[in-house]
């Protein structure tokens, strides 16, 4: 089918080139990705009848299209394609964690499809800079012993807004998927003037993404309507702004977001309080060091308050790359803590071993719920390709 298309395009633009008129290229298709293993031990206060070691493999496909008029449009595609031997364990995606088109120009960029908002792409803090899978938005939860455990429930255990962290949505425990990252949305930047850039989204429904355009809780029925039943968001508006500019001695970065949204027939589990959340940081680089941090909060987002903040250093010298990050979470249901040691080395094009420390403190608020503190120590390396 590929071949098809390509060889169609092919004589289309053929057919206009006869004709006399002047057409662009055919869109050139590249593809890439990454492969990542990881080895990661785990000691925690609720390891009863867990193993204290565990492998991990992670593995994208992306393919991207990108084309341009003669006019100056901008356009194309991104297919970032799961190759595991198993489904993503975030809930992604089965098939694919981003399937977007866009164009763009002059007048900025739109975005068509399932990917993140603008609400995650503009955001500062410290996990911007962290190095090996990321500090405290990385890899460390995937091996924490704490799934499904109370003491994490209604947590901010990533510096991310709602419709990105997944988990808090609906009091749920804070260690699950991300089903509403990629939901599908149309999302608009503008270009970046004077250091500033802007960008919104705007999302139907929080739990609709790829081909679906029912609600995943739609009631039976109403499978060819655009169904209000079910739990999760609704008329979902995000964005940002952003400035980063260089100075002499030292770069600065700043960034502002935020969500505003409905909740859906009776809200989230129950929930009767809408989407309100918004965050603000700002990243500081100077002489190969760079330090940052952010604030963030949730609004009666998931009949919840709750808010967190973040700090942060990182150190960079030629391929070695290093990083301490924190983030500490408080919320109606529990607070959470946690920092991070990283270190990086690329040690040839596109191959780069890690090193990750995380040492979490989950503090429930309900009554007969036990703390929980652990260790998560990954050691892996990428290949990006």
């Amino acid at each position: 089918m590929k071949k098809i298309l390509l060889g169609t395009t092919g004589l289309v633009g053929a057919a206009f080139m006869f004709a006399g008129v002047a057409v662009a290229e055919t869109p050139k298709v590249t593809v890439g990705g990454f492969a990542d293993f990881q080895a990661g031990y785990i000691s925690d206060d609720s390891d009863s009848n867990e193993r204290s070691h565990g492998f991990r493999n992670d593995t994208e496909v992306i393919i991207n299209v990108d084309g341009k008029s003669d006019m100056g449009l901008e356009y194309g595609a991104e297919i970032a394609l799961e190759a595991d031997v198993s489904g993503d364990t975030d809930n992604e995606g089965l098939n694919a964690s981003r399937t977007f088109i866009y164009t763009g120009g002059q007048w900025g960029r739109i975005e068509w499809g399932s990917n993140v908002g603008a609400e995650q792409a503009l955001k500062v803090d410290a996990s911007n800079f962290a190095a090996a899978t990321g500090g405290i938005d990385g890899d460390w939860y995937r091996f924490a012993l704490s799934d499904g455990n109370a003491s994490t429930t209604g947590a901010i255990i990533r510096p991310r807004l709602t419709m990105a962290h997944g988990g808090l949505v609906g009091g749920g425990n804070g260690f699950t998927a991300e089903d509403t990252i990629n939901a599908t949305k149309i999302t608009y930047y503008t270009p970046r003037y004077a250091g500033f850039q802007a960008g919104v989204s705007y999302t139907p429904d929080a739990t609709v993404r790829g081909q679906g355009v029912v609600s995943t809780g739609s009631t039976a029925g109403s499978a060819n309507l655009l169904s209000e039943n079910g739990n999760g968001y609704e008329n979902v508006w995000s964005g940002g702004l952003h400035w980063e500019g260089n100075f002499e001695q030292f770069g600065l970065a700043l960034g502002a977001t935020g969500e505003l949204g409905d909740s859906k027939n009776g809200g989230v589990n129950g929930s009767t309080e809408d989407l309100r959340s918004w965050q603000a940081g700002g990243n500081v680089t100077v002489a190969g060091f760079i330090l940052g941090g952010s604030y963030g909060s949730f609004q009666d987002t998931a009949n919840l308050d709750a808010d967190y903040w973040t700090a942060g250093v990182g150190y960079d010298f030629g391929a070695f790359g290093s990083s301490v990050t924190y983030l500490d979470s408080t919320s109606d249901l529990a607070d959470f803590q946690n920092i991070v040691v990283g270190v990086d080395y690329k040690l040839a094009p596109g191959f780069t071993p890690y090193v990750e420390a995380s040492f979490f403190d989950a503090d429930p608020q309900a009554a007969g719920v036990a703390d929980n503190n652990g260790t998560v120590v990954l050691v892996g390396t990428q290949l990006a390709f």
